[in-house]
């Protein structure tokens, strides 16, 4: 049987798909640029837009933060969290200051149905 997946998982799995195509693009032109001379904040900047690397990485950032949004919406009935809700919420709150435990929510709410 199929998973459903929730509009704010898609997003997250299509905005980090892209971003990461995007990403290798831009290296790939980074790498390039770098043989052809030496590689300054103007060709950076060109190469960031050229590549889409800026948008794409901003996309990333807002489906990252509906998905932990609605993760925590999602769980908010859950006998687990009734009982750890402090703890929870002190995660949720903190998420931007711990690349750990943002990964972490992250991973628990593209596994939630």
């Amino acid at each position: 049987m199929k998973k459903a997946i929730y509009e704010q998982q898609k997003e997250y799995k299509e905005a980090k798909e892209h971003f990461e195509t995007v990403n290798k693009e831009f290296e790939k032109k980074l790498a390039a640029t770098k043989k052809l001379g030496t590689v300054n904040q103007e060709s950076m900047e060109q190469l960031v837009e050229n590549t889409g690397l800026h948008d794409a990485l901003n996309r990333l950032g807002a489906a990252e933060a509906a998905l932990l949004k609605w993760s925590h919406e999602m769980i908010q009935n859950e006998k687990d969290y009734l009982q750890n809700k402090d703890a929870v919420d002190r995660m949720y709150a903190f998420i931007d200051k711990n690349p750990y435990i943002k990964s972490q929510l992250i991973q628990a709410a593209m596994k939630m149905d």
